[in-house]
């Protein structure tokens, strides 16, 4: 999986706008008062963004395992009250209690074992410090996605394979029921729904080139014929026969929020 992180503006250009967007919704929902934040799987910076534009937060610490990513994190937000860590979500090294509040964003379907990363961020948290955690809907919320895949499948059923799609922490209850296991207290779920817009197909189409993710590490491994193919297929699903143009597609995810007990 490394390769699919491994080029944090190639990932910026393709998912940046989608997580960015999100976190303004997954804040309103999880509405962390001020205080010391932890943000577990920062990758470039959005939810970090996000919560610096809010009032009152004191320090924002982010940790993700792509040392890339942390890096980009370091440029990105250089002033005061930022901190950046490369480690394991499931191994933080960080003291107990060392935080007011506790977040993940778009993460929890990649953590091997979520359920010791959603332990780990309740350790780290102060009693009655919040802990909230949200992903993509895996049953097919992420619209961008269902289509990639089903176009790509058409032209090449052993793509199937390759969608590395997440099978935890991306249904309806799944994150309620890790949250209620751990031992989090006013557990309560919800989902996140937004649509985004692209300017017209090339918008749409040329993040894929960048090699990041599983749509862009298959894209990357495709022959140009195949390339071409695939990008044709995707052009008639999204635009049919009229002339390129705006695309707007709709995402959806689920969050979850919960407090440690006193």
């Amino acid at each position: 999986m490394a390769e699919m992180f491994a080029n944090a503006i190639a990932y910026e250009r393709m998912m940046g706008r989608w997580s960015s967007r999100l976190a303004l919704q997954f804040l309103d929902f999880a509405n962390p008062p001020a205080g010391r934040i932890l943000d577990l799987g920062c990758g470039t910076g959005s939810l970090v963004q996000a919560l610096a534009g809010r009032p009152g937060r004191s320090e924002i610490v982010g940790i993700d395992p792509a040392q890339p990513f942390i890096d980009y994190c370091r440029q990105r937000f250089s002033g005061p009250g930022f901190s950046f860590d490369c480690g394991n979500g499931m191994k933080l090294p960080y003291a107990d209690d060392s935080f007011d509040h506790a977040l993940s964003q778009l993460v929890f379907m990649f953590i091997p074992e979520p359920a010791k990363a959603a332990a780990e961020m309740r350790r780290v948290t102060r009693p009655g410090g919040g802990v909230a955690a949200c992903t993509w809907d895996g049953a097919g919320g992420m619209e961008v996605t269902t289509i990639f895949w089903e176009e790509a499948e058409k032209l090449d059923p052993a793509s199937h394979a390759r969608a590395e799609r997440p099978r935890h922490c991306n249904r309806k209850g799944e994150l309620a029921a890790l949250w209620q296991a751990t031992g989090f207290g006013k557990v309560e779920e919800s989902t996140l729904e937004m649509r985004m817009e692209f300017g017209g197909f090339d918008d749409f189409w040329s993040p894929f080139l960048g090699g990041i993710g599983p749509h862009g590490v298959y894209v990357g491994e495709l022959s140009p014929e195949r390339r071409d193919a695939l990008r044709d297929a995707l052009r008639v699903r999204l635009l049919g026969a009229r002339p390129d143009g705006p695309i707007a597609l709709r995402a959806r995810a689920w969050a979850v929020r919960g407090t440690v007990p006193a």
